[in-house]
């Protein structure tokens, strides 16, 4: 079967950073304004991911997800899965993960 303009599927590339505040990690995925914690780094970014997992979801759910991407400036790549590295800009001290989160792609604007 061959994927169809609604069905197709693409991918979006999103980062988390982390942060101690003496309490807890905290981790913020900046380009849709989500945000966790944890007890340690690594719990804090895959509650992340978990947030971001859920909140895809959802926005599919409501037939939202596409306009969200769109209104945050969020392309919907469709070439292959960046597998060996991905560049992204990293302030000073932040630690950091890249979440590669599967999106269906766009259907094209009739005109």
């Amino acid at each position: 079967m061959t994927d169809t303009p609604e069905t197709a599927a693409g991918y979006v590339v999103l980062t988390g950073t982390v942060e101690w505040d003496e309490v807890a990690y905290h981790s913020r995925c900046p380009e849709l304004a989500v945000a966790s914690c944890g007890d340690t780094v690594e719990e804090a970014l895959d509650n992340l991911g978990e947030a971001l997992e859920v909140l895809f979801e959802d926005l599919a759910d409501l037939g939202s997800l596409e306009q969200e991407l769109r209104e945050n400036g969020i392309a919907v790549k469709t070439a292959p899965l960046p597998v060996a590295s991905v560049k992204v800009s990293v302030p000073l001290g932040k630690i950091l993960r890249v979440y590669v989160q599967p999106v269906p792609v766009p259907t094209p604007v009739a005109v």
